[in-house]
């Protein structure tokens, strides 16, 4: 009698199923940061209501204009993508020089990490000790994709596609929770953001898919994803709690229906498939 093939990914699946049902909802953020309120960078003032919102989604801290990043000696980058926001239209009253809004113009703004020769100020937190430990294969996998990715100290972890780009806080600021040690959690975020940018058009085309269920289930596909990559690269050798607990929440906003599940492991398993390609054969195959 031929022996059955052993599906790995099912079986993962099932596993995250049974730990979300183990688990509940409450989950930690596994690393700090400075939270700051997105700002213009040569006015100094904080963006508002929907920009702020908008910006602060992408994990963005400091931005300006084009123009404006001209004024302080710094150049946007040749490439460099602009974000679309919307700016208030003011006119002044001919008779009274009173100026009124009549509405709101659009704009661009360009986050910091689209510019060369300026640089975000230094956290006051002084220097941190790092507790991970460099999984020197999961270092690789991840630089073998080429994917751009930024550090941040802000404690934002993020895929901006827009820009392209991954933005991560750094190494030093993930620490140990109840169900995982700094490093795994590192690897964890890094994975779930590098499944989100498999997601772009020029690659696994996901997240322009126009029969994609939204943000929520994203988050499960990439959250997903990285279960299953962090048991791939070993650095995990089971489903942990932060996951299930993570996708849960995600879950919950899908209604709670377990289909979700099956259909975003099927796409994170595409997405790994991609990133497997761009890997050194004999590296994929040690890591597995």
């Amino acid at each position: 009698m031929a022996k059955q093939k052993r599906d790995i990914e099912a079986e993962i699946t099932n596993a995250i199923e049974a730990a979300m049902n183990e688990h509940g909802t409450n989950w930690i953020k596994p690393f700090s940061g400075l939270f700051t309120m997105p700002a213009n960078v040569v006015t100094g003032k904080e963006y508002r209501g929907l920009n702020a919102l908008w910006l602060g989604v992408m994990g963005i801290s400091h931005a300006a204009g084009y123009g404006q990043w001209q004024t302080i000696g710094a150049q946007v980058i040749k490439g460099g993508k602009g974000i679309g926001i919307t700016a208030p239209l003011i006119v002044k009253d001919k008779k009274t020089d009173d100026k009124k809004l009549i509405g709101f113009r659009p704009a661009t703004v360009f986050d910091a990490s689209q510019v060369d020769g300026w640089e975000p100020p230094v956290s006051e937190e002084g220097d941190k000790v790092d507790q991970t430990e460099v999984l020197a294969k999961v270092d690789q996998y991840i630089a073998n994709t080429d994917a751009r990715i930024t550090e941040n100290d802000q404690g934002q972890a993020c895929y901006i596609p827009s820009l392209d780009q991954i933005k991560m806080p750094r190494r030093c600021d993930f620490t140990a929770t109840d169900t995982s040690d700094a490093t795994q959690n590192f690897y964890s975020t890094a994975l779930h953001e590098l499944i989100h940018w498999t997601g772009h058009k020029s690659r696994c085309a996901r997240l322009d898919d126009k029969s994609k269920r939204g943000y929520a289930f994203e988050e499960l596909v990439a959250e997903i994803g990285a279960v299953m990559l962090c048991v791939k690269l070993g650095v995990s050798v089971e489903v942990r709690a932060d996951h299930a607990k993570y996708l849960n929440g995600w879950l919950k906003a899908l209604k709670d229906d377990r289909k979700y599940i099956s259909d975003a492991a099927k796409l994170a398993s595409k997405a790994i498939d991609y990133l497997d390609s761009l890997q050194v054969a004999e590296e994929v195959q040690q890591a597995a």
